[in-house]
């Protein structure tokens, strides 16, 4: 299993480091949305009660249609993707509110409705910061990954108190304080990278910590969908890795919120 996880994952970065950096940006608007909209689409969709394919079917067109014309106009991009950096502060309360499995039984249908608010702003947002700057996605990339491992890390060698112990009981707040000190260490040297004065690397040093304090909720709210649907992953299109939600549910959370702050704090020198 560590092979497979190994390869697939070496696989998946060289996959995810070439489309970045070598696709244009119409090209890479397509690809992305076959990943982002269809592909985690259809798992959103068996995870939130659309357990046949024909219902699920028409679930991931109803999804197309609206990504398709959201991006062909192109004065919704914007609005979309606030509305998709605001969702995350009220999943925060849902998230904080769940109390175990099958506790939204009488909010079921917010589930798959929020794909709609998720999938579909982050995916907004991919397109408009690659049409940015492409080192930026990888910049965003790396920085979720990077939150996620050093928590991970952290929680193993000093972890005690569970962060989220109905969702993730394996996330402790001391994992959660490693992650954003992980992120802030990438963040830096970022503001090195691309040149940013002192006053513009504190600002995005700050938006970066809070991107990666963000990703977690989209981590923890794929954990509330498979907890609701009684699943361990989200699929099993990535082997050793589970789904693509699995692989890009902090990114999710990470991408409207990421955008949106660099708008609001431009790109200082």
């Amino acid at each position: 299993m560590l092979k497979q996880r190994v390869i697939t994952g070496v696989l998946l970065a060289l996959a995810v480091l070439l489309g970045v950096l070598l696709l244009p940006s119409s090209l890479f608007a397509v690809i992305s949305m076959i990943v982002l909209i269809t592909l985690a689409g259809w798992e959103w969709a068996n995870l939130t009660g659309f357990k046949h394919e024909k219902p699920r079917s028409n679930f991931i067109a109803l999804l197309l249609l609206i990504a398709v014309i959201s991006y062909l106009w192109t004065a919704t991009h914007w609005t979309l993707i606030i509305i998709g950096a605001l969702w995350w502060a009220y999943a925060l309360t849902l998230l904080y509110s769940y109390q175990g499995d099958k506790s939204f039984q009488n909010k079921a249908w917010l589930l798959p409705i929020s794909s709609l608010w998720i999938l579909i702003p982050a995916w907004l947002s991919l397109i408009e910061l690659h049409a940015q700057t492409p080192v930026l996605v990888l910049y965003l990339i790396f920085l979720v990954a990077i939150a996620d491992s050093s928590a991970y890390f952290a929680g193993k060698m000093m972890g005690l108190t569970k962060l989220a112990p109905n969702l993730s009981p394996g996330k402790t707040i001391e994992g959660f304080k490693g992650g954003l000190f992980g992120s802030g260490i990438w963040a830096l040297l970022a503001c090195f990278y691309f040149g940013y004065s002192f006053g513009h690397s504190l600002i995005f040093i700050l938006l970066s910590l809070l991107v990666a304090a963000i990703s977690v909720a989209g981590d923890l709210y794929e954990s509330l969908l498979k907890r609701e649907a009684g699943e361990k992953d989200s699929g099993t299109i990535l082997p050793g890795h589970g789904g693509i939600l699995d692989r890009v549910d902090g990114l999710l959370a990470a991408l409207p919120v990421f955008t949106l702050g660099l708008l609001i704090i431009g790109n200082g020198s």
